[in-house]
């Protein structure tokens, strides 16, 4: 499944939000896509690439959880997310896959809360995969 091109203001909002992401500014990465979120919901972009944002913002939530050790808080945006974004390999040049991967370790820390957030990023493809 391919994605349609995010607008101008779209993209930079997706940009935001992952170097929000990556600076371990979690929630602010979820405010960033929550607005790509509200603006793809406007202009009725297909369900599936609203709910892949709305994946990309659990994933987030989920970290910004782990990060306050509240195990229910983790399991409940892993139970959430993992089917919004299992139909995609990548979504606008983010590789879905490793991104899930990633972010499964802390689901299985639960408990443990031994994860730590460097070296988390948001996996981009190269331009042209």
């Amino acid at each position: 499944m391919e994605a349609s091109p995010l607008t101008e203001a779209e993209d930079a909002l997706l940009k935001e939000g992952i170097q929000e992401f990556d600076s371990t500014r979690y929630w602010h990465a979820h405010e960033s896509w929550e607005d790509l979120w509200n603006s793809l919901k406007r202009r009725e972009a297909p369900r599936s690439e609203i709910l892949g944002i709305q994946g990309l913002i659990q994933t987030a939530a989920l970290l910004y959880n782990h990060q306050r050790e509240k195990k229910r808080g983790v399991l409940n945006q892993w139970e959430k997310l993992v089917p919004k974004l299992n139909v995609w390999r990548q979504l606008w040049g983010i590789d879905i896959v490793a991104h899930l991967i990633q972010i499964q370790r802390f689901v299985d820390d639960v408990g443990r809360w031994n994860e730590t957030y460097e070296g988390v990023r948001i996996p981009l493809l190269e331009r042209g995969d």
